[in-house]
């Protein structure tokens, strides 16, 4: 039983706050205190200002009936001695200033009615608690149970478990979160704030290289309907910047708000996939697990969502940014992900003054190197290795390889990040000491799968003789723990080469389920597979029509090559169906494969 946390799979997710009841504190206090000013006023002032004080002690009032009539208010020279206690008409005066207006002139003296106006001073808080209160209403609780598959014996169902994030609404319904939070999900529900009913939802879009994702309720709607929708920024925050991110981390049930600034704006490595680099924010806040998919506030705007943490480190948390979020949400607006494009290139920058020199660009002038031009890829046939970029969409490429773009410096492929399918760059390149201005048609790099994190599916493979065949994937490098270093050149052939031009797959040999059939043949695990019976295998699908034929009809052998062995593997086709038997119902494979 695996338990899950938003981000159990990842780097924790984000800040944790406290205080979600609401309440202001120490809001309201300051504002009732200045009553005691009022009492300790007269304590100092002469006669005149004293009379406010009997005002707010009527109990003497009753002690002074007769003195109402010697009232002399021209004489304040009584006021002042204090012997002629015996005439109270002096000292009783400030009952008359509750009457006549002559006597209620000193009133503006002592007005403290003015100075308790610092209610107003304290007011602030109070109004924008409510506001803020109402705009977390549309914060909500998702609760998932994962189905997490197994790569290592991927015939088999997978193992179970349970985990949950934070969501916020952004249409009536529909829930922005982390992808990571709802990956591999057999069930999602949704619980509003302040509301411990669970509503059924479902994943409408989800970007697993973006770690973003669409949530939308798929049972009583209306219950949501009342719940306010939170609204975008348009802009990245800057250095500095002050933000709150709010969520259900760890540690409670209840909404967590917590505050942090804006510590750097980078390009960083989000976990969820663990190939994919794009634009992150990092605050100084701590992170929890649970926090993942809550909104990161400025103001009363979103301005990113938390995703991940930085573990070795305090008070470290990252968040999606805007720009990131407008693309995804722009990319589904026709109702399918079409995953982020790549330029397929490697830039080298140009730091060294004799390399500079070598290629012709002054001190100041921009430009960087290019180097690999992947074959396939979106800039393939329009740029040369030994080119140099100096311009891209007319922002000047600087030495770094980076341009200025709404204000913060960032690497030149982040205009790439921001663009769709489609999409066209304008580049200026230096060729042959030659300039020219080039168009590049952007498009997703298929290849690049290979690389990341797999999500949502169960793992392929075929079962043949006991030897078990799987696509080379990062979820099954880290389920067999392979050395990649021994499938380096195979590997940089198909992503950089070419390869991937003719191949859908590299197939490698994953485990060997011991039988009669294989006997001596253990030594074979993690190769790479290249032939059978002198064809060479373009990925699984195909491997499987060699291994299984439609018609049925075999050679007597399967020989089997690999990249890194001379040696071949030969199976008897004589005795393999019924070797296939044995292996199936001694190991519990329910097929000799998947292929979807």
């Amino acid at each position: 039983m695996i338990k899950k946390t938003a981000t159990v799979a990842l780097l924790a997710t984000f800040p944790v706050f406290a205080e979600p009841d609401g309440s202001v504190e120490g809001g309201v206090a300051p504002a009732v205190e200045p009553a005691p000013v009022v009492e300790t006023a007269p304590a100092e002032a002469p006669a005149s200002v004293v009379a406010p004080a009997p005002v707010v002690e009527p109990a003497p009032a009753g002690e002074l009936p007769p003195a109402v009539e010697t009232a002399p208010a021209e004489e304040p020279a009584p006021a002042v001695e204090p012997a002629p206690v015996v005439e109270p008409a002096p000292a009783v005066e400030p009952a008359p200033a509750v009457e006549p207006a002559p006597a209620v002139e000193p009133a503006p003296a002592v007005e403290p009615a003015p100075a308790v106006e610092p209610a107003p001073a304290s007011a602030p808080p109070v109004v924008v608690k409510p506001s803020a209160v109402d705009a977390y209403r549309g914060i909500v609780k998702i609760e998932v149970a994962i189905r997490v598959p197994d790569y290592a014996t991927p015939w088999q169902s997978g193992k179970f478990g349970a985990g949950n994030g934070t969501g916020f609404m952004v249409s009536p319904g529909v829930f922005m979160t982390n992808a990571h939070v709802v990956a591999n999900a057999e069930r999602i529900t949704v619980s509003p704030y302040g509301d411990a009913r669970k509503y059924a939802a479902r994943v409408k879009h989800v970007a697993h290289d973006a770690d973003l994702a669409l949530v939308e309720v798929t049972e009583a709607a209306e219950a949501f309907a009342e719940l306010p929708c939170l609204q975008f920024s348009d802009q990245l925050p800057k250095l500095e910047d002050e933000v709150r991110a709010v969520g259900y981390p760890i540690g409670g049930s209840r909404l967590s708000v917590t505050r942090g600034i804006v510590s750097r704006i980078d390009t960083t490595l989000y976990s969820h996939s663990q190939s994919e680099s794009h634009l992150t924010v990092q605050i100084d806040a701590a992170i929890n697990p649970g926090n993942s998919g809550g909104p990161v506030l400025m103001g009363d705007k979103v301005v990113g969502v938390a995703f991940q943490g930085l573990m070795q480190a305090n008070s470290t948390g990252y968040m999606i940014p805007m720009p990131v979020i407008k693309r995804f949400l722009k990319d589904v607006e026709d109702g399918h992900y079409d995953k982020y494009v790549d330029l397929a290139v490697e830039f080298f920058p140009l730091t060294n003054p004799a390399m500079r020199k070598h290629y012709g660009l002054a001190e100041s002038s921009p430009g960087v190197l290019v180097g690999r031009v992947v074959k396939g890829g979106a800039c393939d046939g329009v740029l040369e290795p030994g080119d140099l970029l100096l311009a891209i969409n007319d922002y000047p490429v600087d030495r770094s390889a980076m341009i200025e773009l709404d204000g913060e410096r960032v690497l030149l492929e982040e205009l790439a990040e921001r663009s769709f399918k489609g999409d066209k760059l304008r580049m200026r390149i230096q060729r042959d000491g030659v300039q020219h201005d080039v168009v590049v048609e952007l498009k997703p790099f298929v290849p690049g799968a290979i690389l990341a994190q797999e999500y949502d599916c169960m793992p392929r493979y075929v079962q043949f003789g006991g030897l078990v065949f799987q696509p080379l994937h990062r979820n099954v490098v880290a389920a067999h723990q392979i050395n990649l270093t021994t499938l380096n050149v195979d590997v940089e052939d198909y992503l950089k080469n070419g390869d991937s031009l003719e191949k859908t797959d590299l197939v490698i040999v994953t485990k060997v389920l011991k039988d009669e059939v294989n006997a001596r043949y253990t030594s074979y695990g993690t190769r790479m597979v290249t032939k059978v019976n002198g064809v060479e295998v373009k990925g699984l699908e195909h491997l499987y029509t060699l291994l299984y034929p439609e018609d049925g009809n075999r050679p007597p052998y399967t020989v089997i090559e690999f990249a890194d062995s001379p040696r071949p593997l030969v199976i008897d086709n004589a005795v393999i169906n019924a070797a296939n038997e044995r292996v199936n119902a001694r190991y519990g494979v329910p097929a000799p494969a998947r292929l979807k």
